[in-house]
């Protein structure tokens, strides 16, 4: 079994739903090697993405609604600490990089240049719009992509089994 199979089991088995369907969690307590960080958060990052995470938003052509109705824990083990702070800093790295913005790529393209196109407009002409055309349009997906991250992590808590919790807010990769 490969580790990407075993940690979508892990993640299936241990899932249990609150009677009231507000709350979600994952009790990752035992059974996740943490030995290689990165893969690790990788895999719980897709993992989490797609059983959670993307049932949180509606895609209508270029338009992203945000509209959850549960929140989501993932409780893990501190046996393991520093590379649970590894894994857990991936975790959010990974599930911003490579789950939300190509999920969502397309509508963040077309969202910033639809503003890019309109903020253009405006002040047409000017050579200060020509030289910031690309940038202004990168800044714009990155604002995009940060703003579905930090939704997300207004549903989402990485909590230990004493219910510390394991997101450093400081270090978040926005």
């Amino acid at each position: 079994m490969s580790e990407e199979s075993s940690i979508s089991n892990i993640l299936s088995a241990n899932r249990k739903v609150a009677g009231d369907g507000s709350l979600v969690i994952y009790d990752l307590t035992e059974g996740v090697n943490f030995s290689n960080p990165k893969k690790t958060a990788e895999e719980l990052a897709k993992a989490f993405f797609e059983n959670d995470a993307v049932n949180w938003f509606q895609v209508t052509d270029d338009h992203i609604e945000f509209n959850p109705t549960y929140k989501v824990r993932i409780v893990l083990a501190e046996d393991h600490s520093r590379k649970l702070e590894e894994t857990v800093d991936d975790f959010l790295e990974d599930l911003k990089k490579k789950e939300i913005y190509p999920r969502f790529s397309q509508q963040i393209k077309d969202t910033s240049e639809n503003d890019s196109n309109l903020k253009a407009a405006m002040v047409a002409g000017t050579i200060h719009s020509l030289l910031m055309k690309h940038y202004g349009k990168q800044i714009d997906k990155n604002y995009l992509q940060d703003d579905l991250f930090l939704d997300i992590l207004e549903k989402l808590e990485i909590r230990s089994l004493n219910n510390a919790d394991l997101i450093d807010w400081k270090k978040l990769p926005i």
